[in-house]
């Protein structure tokens, strides 16, 4: 069976397109290419989560549905409307519940962690958010909502969530008191004193005014976290308040100060003043990054990969899944370090034997396609030759021009 929701993230990053060359032409720079390629590393890390908690998520909702049940819906239109709403509602509490509790909070800071708020922002999710909020779906059944009719709403749902990530959108009028909007929306985002922990809403904006979490948008937002976070890869910016709850629980003494740790608010500390922040991995290079016309051309051979990895998914073999999977994440990620000028030591060394490891394993994938193997192996071997003969030439070239400026 074909994946048709996987053509949702074409028309998604059509929007992405449209956006920043809006903002180009306003030189307003709501947008930057590291963040962008860092939020869709993000998002192709939770849309790999997504193939197995889906999974786990419809699962846990047939459990719930047929084991704790205390009545049943007529499969009628009226199910998706009491749907709709029953949903909203779980949802404004999961996601308020998400601000509150630490553990939850780990999984939930990704999505806020960016200082730049536009369309891209609606790819950072963290994998972890889609597995926490599982438990939470399962309540739903119990009212007798069938588990497919709750999984298709959901994704229909996260197609507003991506909607309101944007600065471009103003105030909508009458809507504004009864949908979460842009506006809205940018509230959430902020990081001003006012607008911190406010509009909770999924895509009704009548919880927040019922339990007082409401407020309108006065202020020009500044957005990102109250933390000392630094947004210098995708990695980072997925563990990095679980690297912070596990400096807790190793350096805050008693068993019960450290499980009140995991479920108190974010800005709960322990007593003893300890520095729990994670150190970031940020390793600038100090001249210009030869390897950006690699990391584009990964970029676009990978972006559209990984759609059709998602396309064709059901079609795949677990071991052609897993290994495309692997390939279009490493690639995207790697791409995302390079932007940011974030590199490690002997980047391009481990990066070089990254695609050599692909190469080996190819032949293992069982994928039976000839042209399918035909494009990855001419990936490979490009990748692999660019990064041997390439970057050797490219360096040179740099190091000319650096030594003809000082003379």
């Amino acid at each position: 069976m074909l994946n048709y929701t996987a053509l949702l993230i074409p028309v998604f990053l059509l929007m992405v397109a449209l956006e920043w060359r809006y903002s180009l032409k306003k030189n307003d720079h709501r947008y930057n290419a590291g963040n962008t390629i860092t939020n869709m590393a993000i998002g192709a890390y939770d849309q790999f989560g997504s193939l197995f908690y889906f999974g786990a998520l419809y699962a846990g909702l047939h459990f719930s549905y047929h084991h704790f049940r205390i009545c049943t819906l007529s499969m009628n239109w009226q199910q998706w409307v009491y749907a709709f709403f029953a949903i909203d509602f779980l949802s404004y509490w999961y996601h308020r519940f998400s601000h509150r509790i630490n553990i939850l909070w780990a999984g939930h800071i990704t999505h806020h962690s960016s200082e730049l708020f536009n369309f891209s922002n609606g790819f950072r999710t963290s994998l972890f958010q889609g597995l926490n909020r599982i438990l939470f779906w399962m309540l739903l059944p119990i009212l007798g909502f069938d588990p497919l009719l709750l999984v298709i709403s959901l994704k229909v749902s996260g197609i507003w969530d991506f909607l309101v990530h944007t600065t471009y959108i103003p105030k909508l009028g009458w809507l504004e008191k009864i949908l979460v909007t842009p506006s809205h929306h940018r509230v959430h985002h902020g990081k001003n004193d006012i607008y911190i922990d406010k509009n909770y809403g999924s895509i009704l904006i009548i919880w927040d005014k019922f339990f007082g979490t409401f407020q309108e948008e006065t202020e020009t937002v500044q957005y990102g976290i109250k933390a000392s976070y630094t947004d210098n890869n995708p990695m980072n910016a997925i563990l990095f308040h679980y690297q912070y709850l596990w400096n807790g629980v190793i350096k805050t003494p008693g068993f019960f100060n450290k499980l009140k740790l995991l479920f108190m608010p974010p800005e709960w500390k322990p007593k003893n003043n300890t520095d729990l922040n994670p150190r970031p991995f940020w390793n600038p290079l100090d001249s210009k990054n030869p390897d950006r016309k690699y990391a584009y051309m990964q970029l676009l051979c990978c972006v559209p990969g990984f759609v059709a990895i998602l396309f064709y998914k059901d079609l795949l073999s677990p071991a052609a899944l897993w290994y495309c999977m692997a390939l279009c994440i490493t690639s995207i990620t790697q791409t995302a370090l390079i932007i940011k000028n974030n590199q490690y030591n002997h980047f391009n060394g481990w990066e070089t034997l990254r695609l050599l490891l692909f190469m080996v394993f190819l032949p293992w994938t069982n994928i039976h396609e000839i042209s399918v193997v035909y494009l990855l192996t001419l990936y490979l071997a490009f990748s692999f030759l660019y990064q041997c003969i390439g970057n050797t030439f490219e360096y040179f070239l740099i190091k000319k021009r650096i030594k003809h400026e000082k003379n």
